[in-house]
């Protein structure tokens, strides 16, 4: 059996009052009959068919609203949660990364919300303990997730600069000066055809034109290990995948 709806048979119930009055009255006693049948008839719509209606748009709209609040909640908590898992990721990484040279080294982060640094990369420092001789270490994380130490050591302005001593550690002096150079050096040589360069005694890097001529000079370190370390130095680009050739005044690497 069909159900009819209150509405459709509240309008006929009207529509035969309506007839009614029509039939049985005239006049004014008609008028004022009709009205009062459309009054009743308006307030029985209202208060039985809208306000209801409104009221459950009005119900619906705040658990739409709750049900979205409670999921940007968990999702603020998801996000911070992640970022907590990220910065411990990062943490140890940069633990190894220390701890391969010097077993004894630990460090805190300078930076006021490390977790920012963490999701946007660049370049922030930490206070380094249990390195000789230095202070600080800049951390470098790229968009390829790479992440590369620099050590710093903090010096009064004021106070003469002392000599550069050379790194008596091959492996030390790569870690921390030569990588971060040659790395972005190779990688921008290679993507434009070369496949050598200079290592010189005085620190520069050159590479050699195709077509000969002088070297081209295209960067240098401000300090360079002496030429009895060159041998344990070319084990080191080695390891790294590189080819080095220890020569008179120079080391030449390839790849």
């Amino acid at each position: 059996m069909k159900k009819t709806s209150p509405l459709w048979g509240s309008i006929s119930i009207l529509t035969g009052v309506v007839i009614a009055i029509l039939s049985l009255l005239r006049g004014i006693w008609a008028t004022v009959a009709l009205l009062t049948a459309f009054a009743v008839w308006g307030l029985w719509l209202i208060f039985t068919q809208l306000l209801p209606a409104w009221r459950s748009n009005r119900t619906y709209r705040r658990r739409v609203r709750q049900s979205r609040d409670r999921q940007e909640a968990v999702l603020d908590t998801s996000d911070s949660g992640m970022g907590l898992v990220l910065l411990r990721h990062v943490n140890h990484r940069i633990s190894e990364h220390l701890r391969s040279v010097y077993p004894q080294a630990h460090w805190e982060w300078t930076l006021a919300d490390p977790t920012r640094f963490i999701a946007y990369g660049g370049t922030g420092r930490i206070r380094v303990y249990g390195i000789p001789d230095y202070d600080y270490a800049d951390v470098t994380l790229d968009r390829q997730g790479g992440l590369r130490c620099s050590l710093v050591k903090v010096a009064p302005l004021e106070a003469e600069a002392a000599p550069n001593q050379q790194p008596v550690d091959p492996l030390v002096w790569y870690e921390f000066q030569g990588r971060s150079i040659l790395e972005d050096m190779i990688a921008d040589l290679r993507s434009r055809g070369h496949s050598s360069l200079t290592l010189n005694e005085d620190g520069s890097i050159c590479i050699q034109p195709a077509d000969g001529g002088e070297e081209i000079k295209k960067d240098s370190f401000a300090a360079f290990p002496e030429k009895v370390y060159w041998p344990r130095l070319a084990k080191v680009l080695e390891q790294e995948g590189l080819t080095a050739d220890v020569q008179d005044t120079r080391i030449l690497v390839s790849w």
